[in-house]
């Protein structure tokens, strides 16, 4: 069966799609900028005639700001999107989806986790982190709540849409589907600015563009994401809270499960008649 993205005439080169990143980014930042010089003296206002404090209207900002910054990022990528194809651009999001796949890909992300972090993890996470994240990582504890909903929520949705939606789905319609989605998967881990977190975000976004060519599905692509970054942060307080730490039993489940649920993926997608050439 023919990847439905090849319906559409949005095609993407390399240069293209580092182009569509890069112009977006900067049409938002000065959107952006514009929203904090025009908010900044409102907040000042709200802050000065009621009890509340400067940080609980820091904590409130940072919780609407972000969702608003992304939506305003998408329409802004889709529109260009639609430009490029001559308005003959759409997402797809549902695509080929049913519990039995959606349980095959949290599962298999689940199994990746824990093969990651008890091999590959053990030595980038021994790699210091850039200043500017350790500062967004503190800023996190003091705000945990915003932080929550944006690695939970809003960071898997916009990522999803911009990496696997677009970007990806443009590549498919010029490359090969390896290739794409390996060119996809590399820009999604240097769009991370770390090698930390960059090595960890090429290899998911293998997994994530593969699911996504194979399924069209939009909708799976995001339920994995949530359950990466949800699992990191519960896995997170596990190793704060309850000395947990990877080992060698943690790699060996995680490869079990990996492999597993991979085999139950495609055979799913069998049962759903995918033809599983590339």
């Amino acid at each position: 069966m023919e990847n439905q993205a090849r319906e559409s005439k949005f095609e993407l080169s390399v240069l293209g799609a580092l182009g569509i990143m890069g112009s977006t980014i900067f049409y938002v930042f000065i959107i952006f900028a514009g929203l904090l010089i025009f908010l900044f003296p409102i907040g000042l206002i709200i802050g000065e005639f009621t009890p509340v404090s400067f940080e609980k209207l820091k904590e409130i900002a940072n919780l609407l700001s972000e969702p608003i910054f992304k939506i305003i990022l998408i329409v802004v990528a889709v529109k260009k999107a639609k430009k490029i194809s001559d308005n003959n651009f759409r997402i797809s999001y549902l695509g080929k989806l049913n519990y039995k796949l959606l349980l095959s890909v949290i599962l298999l992300m689940i199994g990746y986790y824990f093969w990651y972090q008890s091999s590959i993890g053990v030595v980038t996470n021994k790699i210091p982190l850039p200043e500017f994240l350790e500062e967004v990582f503190k800023d996190m504890e003091l705000h945990p709540y915003p932080a929550i909903f944006s690695i939970a929520i809003i960071a898997p949705i916009y990522e999803e849409i911009f990496m696997r939606g677009i970007i990806l789905a443009g590549l498919l319609n010029r490359y090969s589907p390896k290739k794409a989605i390996i060119i996809s998967a590399l820009i999604f881990g240097i769009s991370h600015f770390n090698i930390v977190q960059s090595v960890n975000a090429t290899l998911i976004g293998l997994i994530l563009g593969m699911i996504y060519y194979k399924t069209n599905s939009l909708i799976l692509c995001i339920a994995v994401h949530m359950t990466n970054n949800i699992f990191a942060m519960i896995m997170g307080v596990a190793k704060e809270y309850m000395g947990y730490s990877p080992n060698i039993i943690s790699f060996l489940a995680g490869v079990i499960i990996f492999i597993g649920s991979a085999m139950l993926f495609f055979r799913y997608l069998r049962e759903l008649g995918e033809n599983l050439g590339w």
